[in-house]
């Protein structure tokens, strides 16, 4: 049986990394009990995979995983023993089982939807804030991106799907952002507000929170609109 599921990753453990939070749920389901089905050969373990990685430094409410049970089980049931036994920061907020032919998650994998708070060193303007990002999403958007291949300039913008300024409220400022994002690579949310930031000649703190993923539609994920 394959089951499928979402965890939240709360900000109190965003610096954790993706192989922590890995190590983290199969001790979870260890102590659940779970029925877990372990891969053969010399080293067997647990067979369960990621839509993508948890970044380091950033929360989440919808980090989506695959798991492999060596019998069925209840998705309801699954959630209530694992979340009995998740530590603090830690939560699956829904599970099913996937149909026949499911294929992977990382392969349905289209795009993903952030929370950024920014918190500037001197109150913001709303307006100054927005004319800026309306002209930086006008043009390329170079960066500096680390491949197998080395260090090349990657332009970001492609892989922005939209920007808004969601609040500005003294020297704090939210914006969402929708970004593509599958298996291969996706848009680097971190870039993006760095270059904003030197576009307004500003300095400033920030924290990006994931809200949201969309896959392919297949009736069952979370899909965009336009799909």
């Amino acid at each position: 049986m394959k089951l499928i599921a979402k965890y939240h990753k709360g900000n109190e453990i965003a610096m954790i990394s993706h192989l922590d939070i890995q190590r983290t749920l199969q001790r979870t389901f260890r102590r659940a009990n779970l029925p877990l089905l372990y891969s053969n050969g010399f080293n067997p373990h647990p067979q369960f995979s990621f839509a993508t990685a948890a970044a380091t430094g950033m929360g989440s409410d919808c980090e989506w995983f695959e798991v492999q049970l060596s019998e069925e089980i209840d998705p309801k049931e699954f959630m209530r023993r694992a979340n009995e036994v998740m530590p603090n920061g830690m939560r699956i907020s829904d599970a099913f089982a996937a149909p026949e032919g499911f294929g992977s998650l990382s392969a349905k994998l289209r795009a993903a939807e952030y929370r950024v708070t920014i918190h500037f060193e001197e109150a913001a303007s709303q307006e100054k804030l927005t004319q800026t990002l309306e002209d930086m999403l006008s043009g390329e958007i170079i960066i500096q991106k680390r491949t197998k291949g080395g260090i090349r300039p990657v332009d970001m913008r492609p892989y922005i799907l939209r920007v808004s300024v969601e609040q500005v409220e003294g020297e704090q400022a939210a914006l969402l952002v929708l970004g593509k994002l599958q298996a291969d690579g996706g848009l680097r949310v971190d870039a993006i507000i760095d270059a904003l930031l030197e576009r307004l000649d500003a300095h400033g703190a920030y924290e990006i929170h994931r809200t949201n993923m969309f896959f392919a539609e297949d009736g069952l994920l979370p899909h965009l609109p336009a799909e």
